[in-house]
């Protein structure tokens, strides 16, 4: 009983795109950054469906993924950018939690995508494998509201695969207060209520996409990779409509926001020195919390 409690402690705790188990079976998320000096707007819709599974040790989560990332450009570039105005991800992903021990939890995450702007055949370029492993240790003299997590992940949010470190530091230091220290995310998290909360979230995030068809940059030059990251402090707001559903807001500004074109080597040759800007999001979201703690 105390490794179950343990495990649905870490799912509330734990950093939001590493550490925390995603209890949404559904989710739903718009988001745009408008127009710059850069004379690029950037969108971005994201949908995921994800069914949790209670093993006899551990939790199993299958989810998958579809993702729909736009640019607008409002300006004439020395090449054509039609095949750069739309990217998409498809994916699907395994993640296993478990307890090690009374204080250890172990997380694991694979995910397969096709990340492409699906312009033409799919091919092994376009397939993305992405995953981590984590650790987590809780603290504290009672083991319930303090979590270390580290790890390591190889991921594409710097804008190209590579391995990264993942570390996070979780503390719920009241009943209203949640923060966690760490990279990709830090965040301070207030409950206002019982149906609604509002979370400040500093976070790195991006991604990497093929190009069916290479862009000629110029005769001698061609691209057939696009990356792009950003840095961003937010403000985001949740809401509890029922038992189930539940909607969010999202505000902040991107501090940084890189976005290139590779070759098949990943040499950038071509940078659109886009410019720091406002964003904003909307999401929905379906919950079976209560239904799980219900069976628990």
């Amino acid at each position: 009983m105390k490794k179950i409690i343990m495990v649905a402690f870490m799912m509330s705790l734990g950093n939001k795109i590493y550490a925390q188990l995603n209890e949404s079976i559904f989710s739903f998320n718009y988001g745009l950054a408008p127009i710059g000096h850069d004379n690029i707007d950037f969108y971005n819709t994201d949908f995921k469906f994800g069914i949790p599974v209670k093993l006899k040790k551990g939790t199993l989560v299958n989810s998958v993924g579809f993702k729909n990332y736009g640019f607008n450009y409002t300006k004439d570039f020395s090449f054509s950018t039609t095949n750069i105005s739309r990217l998409y991800d498809v994916n699907y992903s395994l993640k296993y939690i478990a307890p090690l021990a009374e204080t250890w939890l172990l997380t694991t995450h694979a995910q397969v995508a096709i990340v492409s702007n699906l312009t033409n055949t799919i091919s092994n370029n376009d397939l993305q494998l992405t995953g981590y492993m984590l650790v987590t240790k809780l603290l504290g003299a009672d083991k319930k509201n303090e979590a270390l997590t580290w790890g390591v992940s190889y991921s594409t949010i710097m804008g190209v695969p590579e391995v990264l470190p993942i570390i996070s530091y979780t503390n719920q230091i009241s009943d209203k207060f949640l923060f966690g220290l760490g990279f990709p995310e830090t965040f301070v998290d207030y409950k206002i209520n019982k149906i609604s909360s509002i979370k400040s979230v500093f976070m790195v995030d991006g991604f990497y996409a093929n190009l069916n068809n290479s862009v000629n940059i110029n005769s001698t030059t061609h691209a057939d990779k696009v990356s792009f990251t950003s840095t961003s402090l937010g403000l985001e707001y949740n809401y509890k409509m029922d038992d189930l559903w539940g909607i969010n807001f999202k505000g902040g500004y991107a501090f940084t926001n890189r976005y290139k074109l590779l070759n098949n080597n990943d040499t950038e040759v071509f940078n659109f020195n886009t410019a720091s800007k406002p964003y904003l999001s909307a999401g929905i979201t379906f919950n079976i919390k209560k239904t799980k703690q219900n069976k628990l």
